[in-house]
């Protein structure tokens, strides 16, 4: 854990209090390993959400994970199997980048089953009666976390509250908040079916620019994308373009030649009329991801 990050995400006086709590507590035994532990982390490490701030995006997730339960905290956590990650949450601070032991979690309880793990008082169970968990600043005196079940039958983490005190979800609540963790869970692998099609899509696009143009290099279909999507590029991406038989100078302005213009159609693009403009000495930023989404 970084002590720097730590102390800016919860201020020092949480900070100090959080280390006397390591100081005093008992230790959390740990639970054994899911029998799936290295497909879990790769799947974990597939779903590519450790290592950026993703904190709005999973704010709203819980924000009704606390309206529906009533709790005090409410967090989307991912655990990699050595660290837990708090991509979203209300109720407590929040940075995506501080890494957490795992053995320090209550969350790490939750990756072995599809069902929720509840602890309705915490204080009463001898595994986290005079652990960290109970003690300030976290405070928690009753845990309810609901894994991130995916289809394969990994748990990437965990959809969880903490009450300030004991409390027994009603079973409305947890069939609702079982919903949500079902939405985050969907969410996340959307984000990774995205970042797949993206991949195979831009794979596709330069197996039919090479059809096209044989020796063409990565850079030059980017040229290509780029004088698609504005009519031009830099003078010496233009000149490789006509080398390359893709377009040609017709009255002082560049235009898809036949080939092209076959290109053109062979990669999807949509159709939305050319405009021909003078070469221009000032060079347009790549734009493939802009160019991409207008794909969609």
């Amino acid at each position: 854990m970084s002590l720097k990050r730590a102390i800016k995400a919860h201020g020092f006086k949480d900070f100090m209090r959080m280390g006397l709590a390591v100081a005093t507590s008992k230790k959390i035994n740990p639970p054994s390993n899911p029998k799936n532990e290295d497909l879990r982390r790769t799947k974990v490490a597939e779903a590519a959400v450790i290592g950026q701030d993703l904190a709005q995006e999973f704010e709203i997730f819980c924000e009704l994970g606390k309206i529906v339960s009533g709790a005090s905290q409410c967090m989307v956590n991912i655990l990699d199997g050595k660290n837990q990650f708090t991509i979203g949450g209300i109720g407590l601070p929040v940075d995506p980048m501080l890494a957490i032991p795992q053995k320090m979690t209550m969350c790490q309880f939750a990756l072995s089953s599809p069902e929720p793990f509840i602890i309705s008082d915490l204080l009463a169970d001898e595994r986290f009666a005079n652990s960290i968990i109970t003690k300030p600043p976290i405070n928690g005196a009753a845990y309810a976390g609901f894994p991130l079940n995916t289809p394969d039958g990994v748990v990437l983490g965990t959809f969880c509250v903490f009450h300030a005190e004991a409390t027994e979800l009603t079973s409305e609540q947890t069939r609702l908040m079982g919903q949500i963790a079902k939405a985050i869970t969907d969410h996340i692998l959307y984000r990774i079916q995205g970042a797949n099609f993206t991949a195979s899509r831009v794979s596709a696009m330069l197996n039919q620019f090479r059809l096209i143009v044989p020796d063409g290099t990565i850079e030059e279909l980017i040229f290509f994308l780029d004088f698609c999507a504005f009519g031009t590029t830099t003078p010496e991406n233009l000149i490789a373009l006509q080398r390359d038989g893709i377009i040609s100078k017709v009255k002082d302005r560049w235009m898809l030649s036949q080939n092209g213009s076959d290109l053109k159609a062979k990669l999807g693009l949509t159709n939305a009329g050319y405009r021909g403009h003078q070469s221009s000495s000032t060079a347009q930023s790549n734009q493939l991801d802009d160019l991409l989404s207008k794909m969609e």
